[in-house]
């Protein structure tokens, strides 16, 4: 079984009960810097990880010229993306933008993710992100890099202090734009049984009780597999991803983990569910006319939809997440209980044998 699978955003946090539950980092391109800037705060197994997919991902983009070869008709001229990673009790959230380093070379960008244990989507919408939007704009303003990593200390001191006092379940409890979105696909059901459809055909890798993804030597995109979604009209990104995302999780095992890359301003989001094959990053910055998005794909679908997926629809009409998964037909309770009782079995203590070895840098 993977490494990625058994430990990604599954640390022994029990295991340091007075470790900081909040870590901020950043990585990428930034003018303070003559080449990449030095990784800043990078201190969870989970945070060193992320980062090595997503760079290794954009990298393997640049090196194989895919964006360059696919033509402005189909890519994104910039990045301008927000992050969110989860995965039952754990987060990583988080903002990218187009950069430039010391020399101007400007590939890259610059990315800024933080690692959340015990905080609700709900505080990390209304806290982190926000507080994320200034310090990108402070990292823009400023070309010394030692204004950078003061920029990040202050943020991270600043959203320590404002977490809340009782852990929560971030994943799971969180209604951010669920309302909105079960009222969208209420209206019109037919892009979201498209959705379906979608994943019922070419997802049962990730279904509930289903470990193929995680076992095995890996393949090219054997263990991921890419959706390109719409936001819903009118709400934030936090709204469109967490409605998503949660959604998603009521569907899939939920102890696989869910990407989401949400580019501000524009009309849909992608979800890289699984462990990222570096060619999954091409998504970053494709437009709808290199990768349609799910919910647009003319499938044919029966006049009358099947037991299961009528169920999930009608989860969606009362306004709320299904109960149960489309797959399985298990109630996400269930799934979620089995969920965390295979995790729990692989939290081997790397979190806190890093921080005894290095402590923390903020």
């Amino acid at each position: 079984m993977k490494d990625f699978a058994k430990n990604f955003l599954n640390q022994d946090w029990k295991a340091m009960p007075d470790a900081p539950r909040f870590y901020l980092s950043a990585f990428g391109k930034h003018p303070g810097w003559n080449d990449h800037l030095d990784d800043i705060g990078l201190v969870t197994d989970s945070l060193i990880n992320a980062r090595a997919m997503i760079y290794d991902g954009i990298a393997h983009q640049i090196e194989s010229a895919s964006w360059e070869r696919a033509g402005p008709a189909k890519v994104a001229p910039t990045f301008d993306h927000v992050i969110h990673w989860r995965r039952l009790h754990e987060s990583l959230t988080g903002r990218m933008w187009s950069s430039r380093d010391g020399k101007g070379r400007s590939l890259y960008p610059m990315i800024t993710l933080a690692h959340c244990v015990g905080q609700s989507f709900s505080w990390q919408a209304t806290e982190l992100l926000p507080e994320l939007e200034q310090v990108g704009e402070k990292c823009r303003g400023t070309t010394v890099g030692i204004s950078v990593v003061a920029i990040l200390n202050a943020a991270q001191e600043s959203l320590r202090a404002r977490l809340p006092a009782k852990a929560a379940k971030p994943n799971l409890d969180s209604d951010v734009g669920v309302k909105a979105w079960a009222a969208h696909f209420s209206q019109n059901a037919d892009p979201l049984r498209r959705v379906l459809h979608h994943l019922q055909a070419n997802f049962a890798l990730f279904a509930p009780g289903n470990l193929e993804w995680c076992e095995g030597k890996k393949q090219s995109h054997a263990h991921s597999r890419c959706l390109r979604l719409p936001v819903v009209p009118g709400a934030t990104p936090a709204e469109s991803l967490n409605a998503w995302l949660s959604f998603l999780g009521t569907q899939f095992d939920p102890a696989v983990p869910l990407l989401g890359l949400l580019p501000v301003g524009q009309n849909w989001l992608d979800v890289i569910v699984g462990e990222p094959d570096p060619a999954d990053l091409f998504h970053l910055r494709t437009l709808p006319a290199a990768a349609p998005l799910v919910s647009d794909i003319p499938y044919q679908l029966e006049p009358a939809p099947s037991a299961l997926v009528a169920r999930v629809l009608a989860s969606v009409g009362h306004g709320q997440l299904p109960d149960i998964s489309c797959f399985n037909g298990a109630t996400v309770e269930a799934n979620q209980a089995a969920a965390a009782k295979w995790l729990s079995k692989f939290r081997l203590g790397f979190f806190s044998r890093l921080l005894r070895s290095t402590g923390s840098p903020f």
